[in-house]
């Protein structure tokens, strides 16, 4: 099966579980299957490389699998087990150390395929257990040790951090005196990972969170404290702490985390890494989570609802008033807002989501102050929508961590309805955000944002609370899925068939057949109209500057008479202008509209005044060596809209289309010459051009 077809497959059950279960067994019993196949290391690579090819192949339908994994996993499980013991027993040999090595990267794809959570619930998890895994990891010269076995220390991790959640006493694993030394040893082993660049790190982190959240480490946890002020590697650990930790444990030592992350802010190396800040953002936000109350009130929900009694009204009001806001709270706000506009998308992301979950906790006003200070980001690089492309390229970051936030907060219900129309607002502006950046455009994530805020919008609010602007998102969202490729609405049912992910995820199809089928409906014609003239043939891409003349043809085919008239009006004006893409865009789409007019009577009017805006193109643009692609096009038209009259008239009384095509073909540019020889191919349909071919 190519990948094409592999992409298409839609799959019902897990068809390849008995070729799964063979491969398995190779990597599992390789003594038991040698003398049938001759397995060498080779092999056994290849082996694992289907395997990880079959997880692939269902990775966006993981959850067929879930009836499926206790009988896959528990033998895997079972041989690490059986080999780990052994080690401790016995040296391995180099086979054996091979073999182990191999177990434990099947059981990362597994964990790679369907996450840690749900891969380590099928693991050992007896008290005994400890034993084994504790023991493994800690053999001075063990498989452990060796630096190509990454896999083997993430799966023994992982191994080690869900036998420590048993509830059990870890002294008595210890002598009589050297009680504790089964925890330091736990802790020791953990943190020699943290130094790691690999996936090991993320496993010591786990390992370490769950450790500390145990009744009995809690009198260690100071120390360990002390000790992540100097070693910021440990972030990753406090974390996971800070989120599945008890709160309590956060509040009685909430100046150590915040020392923590204030130290954090002062090494400008570590700030520079990404993942730091990333972590540094989780960090804070989790610890301001910890010291208020969960759930302090309802979000405001979709649909109907409930009218509720006046006690229970005024309890909830009251409840508001009796939260007493930490105020560690508001310094804490101002970072993740500052974090909103980093140059990252991780970082935007985290900040994001940190200050929905904390305004979730939050009275309702103070809710609302927040998404008005998140508003107010818009405009520090805000522009009219016909000069989006004029703002600075680091509007992109600000744009995007703005409408992320504002998309977290509408998906927790968080946007109060007088507040629809200012965050519609800029979200509609988003929804074409396109800067150019070099040679290529930037803003795709910020248009992605935008449609992220109103899918939340359109799941949190009410119907009745976003019938206001129903139309006019509807009519943004169509213009956008058609002409950006990247909805409750009129015709919704017949436009959605018409905008599904096969009509516009080719970008011709959803210019030239797509757009033409949605411009039936009077509600959209004019939106996309105004978006191609506006927004599309002022386009840095000379490509897409193309498919949106061709689109607009389309469109106008339906009623020629009406619309080309206004859209010719406003290409005159486009002529004009000093920047060539506009000249370029504007020519592009007279001589579509031109050639739509072809030979009818009807028509022939339109077809005249198109042929007389050449004579407002700017004779320093058309004429000019610097720009080609305008006398190309300029050529164009005139092949497409002269007629007779014009070639008899007094060149006094014409555009000078004669000036035009003789600069064309007298030019150096193949493209140009081509354009020229078109036109003059036209002219000779109308009268004999032998004499100005010999001159």
């Amino acid at each position: 099966m190519d990948e094409s077809q592999l992409d298409n497959k839609i799959f019902t059950a897990f068809e390849k579980r008995q070729e799964f279960i063979d491969l398995q067994d190779r990597i599992l019993y390789p003594k038991r299957i040698l003398n049938t196949h001759g397995e060498d290391e080779e092999n056994y690579g290849k082996v694992l490389a289907v395997i990880s090819v079959i997880f692939d192949e269902y990775l966006e339908q993981a959850y067929l699998l879930d009836s499926h994994l206790e009988s896959l996993l528990t033998p895997a499980v079972d041989q690490l087990k059986i080999a780990a013991r052994h080690a401790q027993s016995d040296t391995l040999t180099p086979v054996e150390q091979e073999h182990i090595g191999r177990l434990a990267f099947l059981l990362y794809l597994y964990v790679k395929f369907r996450g840690y959570k749900t891969i380590t619930r099928f693991f050992p998890h007896e008290i005994a257990d400890l034993d084994i895994a504790l023991g493994f990891l800690l053999l001075p010269d063990g498989p452990a040790t060796v630096a190509r076995y990454w896999s083997l220390r993430y799966v023994m991790l992982l191994w080690l951090s869900l036998i420590c959640m048993l509830p059990f006493d870890l002294e008595q694993f210890d002598e009589h005196e050297h009680r504790g030394q089964t925890a330091s040893n736990i802790e020791l082993v953990a943190k020699s990972h943290l130094n790691k660049a690999g996936v090991e790190r993320d496993a010591a982190a786990i390992l370490l969170s769950r450790l500390y959240t145990r009744k009995d480490m809690i009198p260690k946890f100071p120390i360990f404290l002390q000790w992540c002020k100097e070693v910021m590697g440990v972030l990753r650990v406090l974390c996971e702490l800070t989120k599945s930790g008890a709160a309590e444990l956060v509040q009685d030592h909430l100046p150590s985390f915040l020392d923590i992350a204030t130290s954090t802010s002062e090494h400008q190396n570590l700030m520079s890494n990404t993942v730091i800040r990333k972590l540094k953002t989780k960090l804070v936000s989790r610890v301001i989570l910890r010291l208020l109350p969960a759930n302090k009130r309802k979000p405001r929900q979709r649909g109907k609802v409930l009218v509720a009694k006046s006690d229970e009204s005024h309890a909830e009001h009251q409840g508001d008033e009796d939260l007493d806001v930490p105020e560690e709270t508001e310094p804490i706000l101002d970072e993740l807002l500052q974090r909103l506009q980093d140059k990252d998308t991780i970082v935007r992301y985290s900040a994001a989501k940190g200050i929905a979950r904390i305004a979730d906790r939050l009275p309702s006003e103070f809710s609302d102050q927040i998404l008005d200070t998140i508003l107010q980001l818009y405009t520090i690089h805000s522009m009219a929508l016909a000069q989006m492309h004029e703002l600075p390229t680091v509007a992109e970051a600000t744009w995007h961590g703005a409408s992320l936030a504002c998309a977290e907060l509408a998906r927790r219900g968080l946007i109060a309805d007088d507040k629809l129309s200012d965050v519609l607002q800029w979200q509609g502006k988003a929804l074409y955000f396109d800067i150019r950046q070099g040679a290529h455009s930037i803003g795709s994530s910020v248009r992605d944002a935008a449609s992220y805020v109103i899918w939340s919008l359109a799941k949190a609010q009410s119907v009745d609370a976003l019938a206001p602007f129903m139309l006019d998102l509807s009519q943004k969202l169509i213009t956008v899925s058609i002409y950006d490729r990247e909805e409750l609405c009129p015709h919704g049912i017949p436009v959605l068939g018409k905008t599904d992910f096969y009509s516009v995820g080719l970008k011709r199809n959803a210019f030239l057949v797509a757009a033409a089928e949605v411009a039936v409906y009077e509600e959209y014609r004019s939106v996309l109209i105004e978006h191609v003239v506006s927004v599309t043939l002022r386009h840095w891409d000379p490509v897409l500057r193309q498919l949106g003349a061709q689109s607009l043809r389309e469109i106008c085919q339906s009623d020629m008479l009406t619309l080309v008239p206004d859209i010719t009006a406003r290409l005159s004006e486009y002529l004009a202008f000093s920047d060539s893409t506009d000249v370029h865009g504007a020519l592009l789409t007279l001589t579509e509209l031109a050639a739509a007019c072809g030979d009818s009577q009807e028509l022939k009017h339109l077809k005249c005044l198109i042929f007389s805006y050449i004579a407002d193109i700017p004779s320093t643009t058309v004429l000019s060596a610097r720009h080609e692609i305008v006398t190309a096009a300029a050529c164009n038209l005139i092949a497409a809209s002269i007629a007779i009259e014009d070639v008899e008239a007094n060149p006094k009384v014409v555009p000078p289309w004669r000036k035009i095509i003789e600069f064309g073909l007298k030019s150096r540019g193949v493209a140009i010459q081509e354009a020229a020889a078109e036109a003059m191919s036209a002219i000779s349909k109308l009268v004999d051009c032998s004499g100005a071919v010999e001159r």
